[in-house]
């Protein structure tokens, strides 16, 4: 395959996702996705992401001297998923020469649902009886954080939203969703079962918009956002 200095200097970001056990990996280059390959439901393993990526640069006529970056997401997510992930990302990384772009779990899937003038609230099964959990609301097509990331419990999590309707995606909406609609009635809606997922594409569109606005991390340093104390030193909790 042809190497980076045969082809026009064009952004093409690998982005990761194995926040959750609905993993994936996607090329995205000036704000288009070139493709996008599913990982195995609940294998998230770096054999996994090394053959998936190796499927992806095939697919779609690309080499390693292609890419410029390489998103991942951060977390928050399964731990053994972020691992993984941020494992992969980093290994790519020193091997091509490439920066890194770590990219925020639940902003990226909020990101899949540009609904203008409605809370989105992303929620991802963090076990244990919580849910990871943040705000978000899209207006004039810019995206604006209400909340930090959370680990909450799903009892606790209606009283603490806003008042008008909000929007739940994630896989903590599916057993949850009962509850949702029990306390905040017709407020709560939906994404449609089995889109709610995150995804590789979300992720490199947003890398590539971090990456117009000079975001940059340092590989060796970069480690996910757990947010659990007791699985990691940032130990975060929902506040009203």
């Amino acid at each position: 395959m042809s190497g980076r200095q045969d082809r026009p200097c064009l952004s093409l970001i690998l982005a990761i996702e194995t926040a959750t056990p609905h993993g994936s990996v996607a090329l995205v280059s000036e704000g288009k996705v070139l493709s996008e390959i599913s990982l195995p439901c609940g294998r998230q393993a770096s054999a996994t992401v090394l053959s998936a990526v190796s499927d992806l640069l095939r697919e779609t006529g690309r080499g390693p001297g292609d890419i410029t970056r390489v998103a991942v997401s951060a977390g928050p997510g399964s731990f053994t998923g972020l691992r993984v992930g941020m494992a992969a990302a980093k290994g790519f990384c020193f091997g091509w020469g490439v920066p890194i772009v770590p990219v925020p779990t639940l902003h990226a899937l909020a990101m899949r649902f540009p609904v203008e003038g409605v809370s989105i609230c992303p929620v991802l099964d963090a076990r244990k009886q919580e849910l990871y959990a943040a705000l978000f609301r899209r207006e004039g097509g810019e995206w604006k954080r209400l909340s930090p990331d959370a680990a909450i419990s799903p009892e606790a999590l209606p009283g603490t939203l806003p008042e008008g309707r909000v929007f739940f995606c994630g896989d903590g909406a599916i057993p949850f969703g009962p509850l949702f609609r029990d306390r905040l009635g017709d407020r709560a809606t939906f994404a449609p079962e089995g889109e709610g997922l995150p995804s590789a594409s979300t992720v490199g569109l947003f890398a590539a918009r971090l990456a117009r606005q000079g975001a940059a991390a340092d590989i060796r340093s970069l480690v996910p956002a757990y947010l659990r104390r007791s699985e990691a030193e940032n130990g975060t909790r929902w506040r009203k």
